[in-house]
């Protein structure tokens, strides 16, 4: 069969199911290490047994529920595409937003900013993308879960970014060594357990628990991080964490309690949500 023919049949039945019609594409064209307009161009050309029995695989997998993502061990973000398993979240475009605003204030501040730590890190995701674009920077990621250093271990050793991934339950190892930074970063596990019911099973069968929930209404983990943070840094810093849309007074609290005379600020997504929290002194 041609890729013409192969992606006419997967878009009808994806159209059946009501699933994204761009699945399909997504498969052959990172499968066979194609650009999109590659894939256009190459349309009539036949599969192998063996990458059509790939295909058909993977294709049958997403079909029963998994993220292409994690079939295919890759996502992209900001730009570059990291490797992914179920050890770890699939990277959210809200996180981008994120990296965005840490990248105008080191962009801004480039006398002050030389310090960076991003807790709860995950893949790898934040400090490898502000390191390559960066490379001058002293980047840290932080993590307690060991498959998730090992996942961003690997994304550092791909993208040849030479950011340091320390094993730690948030901050300790930090202030054991009596560390600071200029500016921090976190995307912490931040859902309440009551709102599983809400969420899809697309998430909930797949996505790791540990990088999803946390106690008292998802706020446990803020409440520990924040309460940590001012050891860690000096006079002039720059502190941003993302949040739940709901989240965002309880967050700007918790900043206010730890940094009485810093300046903290909610700031919107693209949608028009709460997301992240910003806490500044001496950088803009």
């Amino acid at each position: 069969m041609t890729i013409a023919e192969i992606l006419h049949q997967a878009k009808a039945e994806l159209s059946a199911r009501e699933l994204d019609l761009n699945i399909a594409e997504i498969i052959i064209e990172t499968r066979l290490g194609l650009t999109r307009s590659e894939l256009w161009m190459s349309t009539s050309q036949e599969l192998s047994l063996s990458e059509k029995a790939q295909f058909d695989s993977d294709f049958a997998r997403y079909i029963n529920g998994e993220p292409v993502q994690y079939i295919l061990e890759v996502a992209p973000f900001y730009g570059r595409d990291f490797y992914v398993t179920p050890s770890v979240l699939i990277p959210r475009p809200e996180t981008e937003e994120l990296v965005y605003a840490a990248e105008k204030v080191i962009e801004n501040n480039p006398n002050h900013v030389h310090r960076v730590l991003d807790v709860c890190t995950g893949s790898g995701i934040i400090p490898i993308t502000l390191k390559a674009i960066f490379p001058s920077l002293d980047v840290s990621g932080s993590d307690i879960s060991t498959e998730a250093l090992e996942v961003a271990e690997e994304n550092k050793k791909r993208l040849q970014t030479n950011v340091r991934l320390i094993h730690s339950d948030l901050v300790d190892f930090f202030q054991e060594k009596g560390e600071k930074f200029d500016l921090i970063l976190a995307n912490p596990p931040y859902i309440a357990d009551h709102e599983r019911a809400e969420m899809s099973d697309y998430v909930l069968d797949h996505e790791p628990d540990l990088a999803l929930f946390a106690p008292n209404n998802g706020l446990a983990i803020y409440e520990q991080l924040i309460m940590n943070l001012p050891g860690l840094v000096d006079n002039i810093f720059w502190i941003g964490m993302e949040i739940g849309y709901t989240q965002g007074e309880s967050v700007k609290k918790l900043f206010e309690k730890s940094f009485p005379q810093a300046e903290i600020i909610i700031q919107q997504d693209i949608n028009g949500k709460d997301r992240i929290v910003i806490c500044r002194k001496g950088l803009i």
